[in-house]
């Protein structure tokens, strides 16, 4: 049938059917011819478009060498970890002298759960304790009995009382204080340990407060001295001793303060001690006062009555002097320069004209000494000793201490506005 444009039009009754006739067996039929799609004006129309489909992912070959970079990189960085615990913990922590940015500051240990909760430990309490276990052995508990010799006082007859001391030889020499051992008619020397011993006074300095008791050992524990020269102010000490005779007792501090002249007792000056806040109480007296080496750098040797942290100990350097005076001579003779003074103030600056803001003005001149040979006069201010510039008396007594007799020094001062220099030759201080 012809429509009225001149196309064949189908018949209505008109069936579509598929040509299958070259289709075999197992074949898909074919795709149904689609029907033509006419507008209201019986005009053709376009084939509709195909149908959309979601775009299908592509499928990417494996890289195998970003894979192995991976794999390299996560290895390397265990492996980085565990060799840094290894180096940190085996050599840096236990070495802070060599590795200063590695120290450990201070730990607080947790609050304990249980009876096997760890207990930690801080680098500073470790060292205390090490300390304490190296040094304890050597410290000793003096007795002494002591026999009045005033009639007059009711209480006259043996008296007991307790200080302490050290052991410096494996033979049996002890470092104490001489008013420890002053006027004593016996002296018991009791280790840690228990074993007991019977002392002898071998010398004394009362100058120093320094003396020597030998008792008859071998192979008794020692502590060694140290250089007190290197101490510095802030520095971490231990005292040991055995105070009210409670038994060997330790107390910490810090150095307060170096090269101290202090008076103890009216007649007895101390000359470049140490200065303390650890807790120095009676019996106290001849223990060591110790670094966190282990190493003693003074003899604790008095406090300030009535005081909070005030307490003096002669410096090792001056106990080892004495130590080797006394064992090769039985006793120290002190060097002196043959002066007394004061440190210059602005009114003794004014009163004796002189320029110099600092130094040390004397004010009397001892009769037959060194100073009086080479013609130095009250109101003269010393500014310096062999080369070394003096500010305060402190500093012109504890050169003078490090000296020997027969030393010659060279006195650089100041005499109404004029410099002289004396040629000193110390002579020994009278006790």
């Amino acid at each position: 049938m012809l429509d009225e444009k001149g196309f064949i039009k189908p018949a209505p009754e008109e069936e579509q059917y598929f040509d299958i006739s070259n289709t075999g067996a197992g074949t898909a039929p074919p795709k149904p011819i689609p029907e033509v799609q006419k507008n209201n004006d019986n005009n053709l129309l376009p084939p509709p478009p195909p149908p959309l489909t979601a775009p299908q992912p592509t499928v990417q070959p494996l890289n195998f060498g970003r894979g192995l970079l991976a794999g390299g990189l996560i290895i390397g960085l265990l492996l980085g970890g565990i060799l840094g615990g290894i180096f940190g913990n085996y050599l840096v922590l236990p070495n802070p002298e060599t590795f200063p940015w590695a120290k450990q500051g201070v730990a607080t240990a947790p609050a304990a759960t249980s009876a096997s909760s760890p207990t930690i430990v801080t680098s500073e309490e470790q060292a205390i304790e090490n300390v304490i276990k190296l040094v304890a052995p050597a410290v000793v508990q003096i007795s002494i009995t002591s026999v009045s010799q005033n009639p007059a006082v009711p209480s006259a007859g043996a008296q007991d009382s307790l200080g302490s001391g050290f052991l410096v030889t494996a033979d049996g020499y002890i470092l104490t204080n001489n008013h420890v051992v002053t006027g004593a008619a016996k002296i018991s020397i009791v280790l840690k340990d228990g074993r007991a011993f019977s002392g002898k006074v071998v010398g004394t300095d009362p100058i120093s407060d320094v003396a020597v008791v030998k008792i008859q050992g071998a192979n008794l524990p020692t502590v060694p001295l140290g250089d007190s020269a290197t101490l510095t102010v802030g520095q971490e000490v231990i005292a040991i001793g055995n105070p009210y005779g409670l038994g060997q007792t330790v107390t910490t501090g810090i150095v307060s303060a170096l090269e101290r002249n202090v008076s103890a007792s009216a007649t007895e000056n101390l000359v470049g001690v140490v200065q303390t806040d650890a807790a120095i109480n009676p019996g106290n007296s001849g223990g060591p006062l110790v670094d966190l080496n282990g190493r003693v750098v003074g003899i604790n040797t008095m406090i300030y009555q009535g005081s909070q942290g005030l307490g003096f100990s002669v410096s090792s350097n001056t106990a080892k002097k004495v130590y080797a005076a006394i064992l090769q001579n039985g006793k120290i003779t002190w060097a002196m320069l043959g002066i007394q003074g004061a440190t210059l103030t602005p009114e003794l600056a004014q009163q004796y004209n002189v320029r110099t803001a600092q130094g040390v003005c004397v004010g009397q001149i001892v009769a037959g000494s060194g100073a009086a040979a080479e013609g130095m006069k009250i109101g003269d201010v010393i500014t310096a000793i062999d080369g070394k510039a003096m500010a305060t008396i402190d500093e012109v007594l504890g050169y003078i201490r490090a000296k020997n007799v027969g030393d010659t020094v060279q006195v650089v001062a100041e005499r109404s506005g004029t410099t002289l220099t004396f040629s000193v030759v110390l002579k020994a201080l009278s006790q």
